[in-house]
């Protein structure tokens, strides 16, 4: 990174010095297991993230860096123990959050980057970079089926009425068993397309509503920025590792997340299409976003405005 680079990332970070702490990994300790032996991977590992900051958590391969990050994510959870031992986001523990508090927060306050991309290889780009605006309202998911299955099996048991009154015109519909077997039939099967049809309305509708929606223009905005607007309806395989990161950068914004969480963003690419990462993270985070980045080079962690290095399970400041 340049010398002009470096200055403007070291004033940026004096200017949001007094921000308060948005995110905090409060003497976190974390244990796996291998069989039946225990390996401590944390131990007492704290940080501090500021609202606006970028800040890069430095270590070799093994030291516990990505696990300190699903840490801060949501995505695990740490050892058992003392209020010390905990992941506060804005002051809140987030391993006490219910599911819906921490299914918000996964999808809403921050956006993931990974080093291995993880697009859907049957969607395009425009369709992974919207990903997150395609998770539904739970109360939907589960109530619509049952509905669509109510009404379809009514329809179905009608159908089998009048069927089975063409079958059998003598038979009595109120009391015949032939006739409640042929609508339970018709009944079921009515329930059963009721569903399919709703499923399939429902990804059509949202297909639609995604692609004309205002989701899909800042979708698009952000791919166009990216440089990715003459690939969005290329799949994934089409693309280049850095169109791939990219475009896995842009579903991480997609809900617009406060916070970004990166882990080795770069490490999957050369050097050049690195710096291109960077860069672009950098003018997202001089725009306001906040920036926990995991990397094994120091030459990445440069970006930052502060690096942190995991030592032992524990992290060690080592400042601007």
């Amino acid at each position: 990174m340049n010398e002009e680079t470096k200055k403007t990332s070291s004033k940026a970070s004096s200017d949001r010095d007094p921000s308060p702490v948005v995110l905090e990994a409060a003497g976190v300790r974390k244990t796996y297991r291998l069989g039946r032996v225990p390996v401590r991977v944390l131990e007492d590992a704290s940080i501090e993230v500021r609202r606006g900051e970028w800040v890069a958590i430095l270590g070799a391969s093994g030291s516990g860096k990505s696990t300190l990050l699903h840490l801060l994510g949501g995505l695990d959870r740490p050892d058992r123990g003392t209020a010390r031992n905990a992941i506060r986001y804005e002051g809140r523990d987030v391993s006490r959050f219910d599911n819906a508090e921490l299914n918000h927060y996964r999808n809403r306050s921050v956006g993931f980057v990974f080093q291995f991309y993880h697009l859907l290889p049957e969607l395009s780009v425009l369709e992974n970079a919207m990903l997150p605006c395609l998770v539904p309202n739970r109360w939907i998911v589960a109530t619509l089926p049952l509905l669509a299955a109510l009404v379809g099996g009514g329809v179905g048991a009608t159908i089998g009425y009048v069927a089975g009154q063409g079958v059998l015109p003598d038979a009595d519909v109120a009391t015949d068993p032939k006739m409640a077997v042929i609508a339970a039939v018709f009944g079921v099967l009515g329930a059963a397309i009721g569903v399919v049809l709703l499923q399939i309305g429902q990804v059509i509708g949202e297909r639609i509503r995604l692609q004309s929606g205002p989701e899909a223009a800042a979708s698009r905005a952000t791919l166009e920025e990216f440089g990715l607007g003459h690939r969005l309806r290329h799949k994934p395989s089409q693309l280049s590792g850095g169109e791939r990161q990219r475009t896995a950068i842009a579903r991480a914004l997609a809900s617009e997340p406060g916070i970004l969480l990166a882990d080795e963003p770069t490490g999957n690419l050369d050097a050049a299409t690195g710096r291109e990462i960077l860069d672009l993270l950098k003018k997202r985070h001089l725009a306001g976003l906040t920036i926990v980045m995991v990397t094994h080079d120091p030459n990445v962690a440069e970006y930052a405005d502060r690096v942190v290095r995991l030592e032992d399970g524990r992290a060690v400041e080592t400042g601007d």
